[in-house]
């Protein structure tokens, strides 16, 4: 997928023949909690894959959630994972929303629209999609374009498309069960800040689609035209 700063997502927020825009997922990164656990003790939950705020085009990559670097251990430390053994690392912040039938067609149009217009342009060299349109000089007519099918503003369309890549990854490759373990380990820990266990269970609670938007999804999935076209979003691994 494009490749936005994981504030559109970041995500693969794209290193083909274009390289990602940032998805409308705004992932800020969670900071991850001091995880003082001995060496040879638990290994880092990994978050699943979040469709990006910034995508590859052609092949629409949603990167996974970028690994948190552990903080240096302390031998005689408490071990800070809980009765789980589980170390927790960074939750990227994911943002979605509710899709109906006729967003997520808008959304993924102005994805093939991108993905035929725009793979020279430098997207994954701006934050995010807007300071693309304010500094980059094909950006006005970047945001005239988006705005055509119907969208607001860039972040606008790029909150909708990553809304609509994540239900399509997660119907390819379902998560669900290991992101509700991944939150289960989380809620078990003795040890963690509550404050910091409610942004990493809402983070990861927000990495799973709706069931609105996983049917919705899966309707277009199963059209005649949009099959085709929503496949730019897959998910792939280089």
């Amino acid at each position: 997928m494009l490749r936005y700063s994981r504030s559109f997502l970041c995500v693969s927020a794209i290193a083909a023949s274009m390289t990602l825009i940032p998805l409308a997922f705004a992932q800020t990164a969670a900071p991850a909690p001091d995880a003082n656990t001995p060496a040879d003790k638990g290994t880092a939950a990994t978050p699943p894959a979040a469709p990006a705020p910034y995508q590859k085009l052609p092949d629409a990559k949603v990167p996974d959630a970028p690994a948190a670097t552990p903080p240096a251990t302390d031998p005689s430390a408490p071990d800070t994972a809980g009765s789980g053994d589980v170390s927790i690392g960074e939750v990227p912040d994911i943002q979605v929303e509710e899709l109906t039938p006729d967003l997520a067609k808008k959304a993924i149009d102005g994805y093939v629209m991108i993905h035929e217009k725009y793979q020279d342009s430098p997207l994954e060299d701006y934050q995010d999609l807007q300071e693309f349109v304010d500094k980059d000089p094909k950006g006005k007519q970047f945001e005239t374009d988006i705005k055509s099918f119907g969208f607001a503003t860039v972040n606008d369309w790029n909150l909708a498309v990553s809304s609509v890549s994540l239900a399509y990854n997660n119907i390819l490759n379902d998560q669900t069960a290991d992101v509700k373990q991944q939150i289960e380990d989380i809620q078990k820990s003795t040890d963690m800040a509550q404050d910091m266990k409610d942004k990493q269970v809402k983070a990861l609670q927000n990495s799973l689609p709706s069931e609105n938007n996983t049917k919705i999804v899966q309707d277009l999935i199963k059209d005649t035209t949009y099959g085709e076209k929503i496949k730019l979003l897959e998910s792939t691994e280089e």
